[in-house]
């Protein structure tokens, strides 16, 4: 009894294995550089799910990633030279396979993409940020300067726009602008360069004083 157990058992795991072995897919696809670059280097992968299942390019481009289990998958190539876009790979349990692009901006449009892949390099890598340089648009267009031109440009235009229209010259005129209390420039400057008075009073004359009131 403990003999047919076994071989039942062993039969159970060998068709559980066929059936499994079965319903696994290869996702395949051609990688293409720009300007016709048929040369992959030593480190380009082909990567689904950020690592799940791995593949390598041949020679000539094309990849096959094999072993891959019904489902939904992101396909990225990673590659030191050029920058990829990655695509979106659905397995359904029958085996068809339907590809369509990844928008981050609308994750819920469906753009389809021909399959078996091919996925064409973007752009070239780009490790180092391009030191800005100085322009005079940004001191022109700086907030400071933006708060004295300004006002500045009013005062110089509105007066010729005025000028044309008597009955807006008016209405300026008879404008009741709010007074303000300024100081006078010349004090200010006077008293921020003189010289600082201690508040004290120097008494002159008084010996003299006392003198003549002995002689009375």
């Amino acid at each position: 009894f403990d003999l047919c157990q076994m071989r039942l058992l062993v039969l159970a795991a060998c068709m559980w294995a066929w059936a499994s072995a079965d319903s696994l897919y290869s996702v395949e696809g051609t990688v293409v550089y720009p300007r016709g670059d048929s040369s992959l280097p030593a480190n380009t992968r082909i990567l689904l799910n950020y690592g799940k299942y791995v593949g390598f390019p041949r020679e000539d481009g094309t990849f096959a990633v094999n072993g891959v289990a019904p489902g939904s998958y992101i396909v990225q190539v990673e590659n030191v030279d050029y920058v990829f876009e990655p695509v979106r790979v659905d397995i359904t349990a029958s085996g068809k396979m339907r590809t369509r692009k990844i928008s981050l901006l609308q994750p819920g449009a469906v753009q389809q993409l021909p399959y078996p892949l091919k996925l064409v390099a973007r752009e070239s890598t780009r490790y180092f940020r391009k030191r800005e340089e100085w322009r005079v648009t940004d001191v022109l267009f700086s907030p400071m300067v933006l708060m004295i031109a300004l006002p500045l440009g009013i005062m110089l235009i509105l007066p010729k726009l005025t000028a044309n229209d008597p009955e807006l010259q008016k209405e300026m005129e008879n404008m009741q602008l709010p007074k303000m209390d300024m100081p006078d420039m010349s004090d200010m400057m006077a008293n921020f360069f003189g010289p600082k008075t201690t508040g004290t009073k120097k008494i002159t004359g008084g010996k003299t004083g006392a003198a003549q009131k002995k002689k009375n």
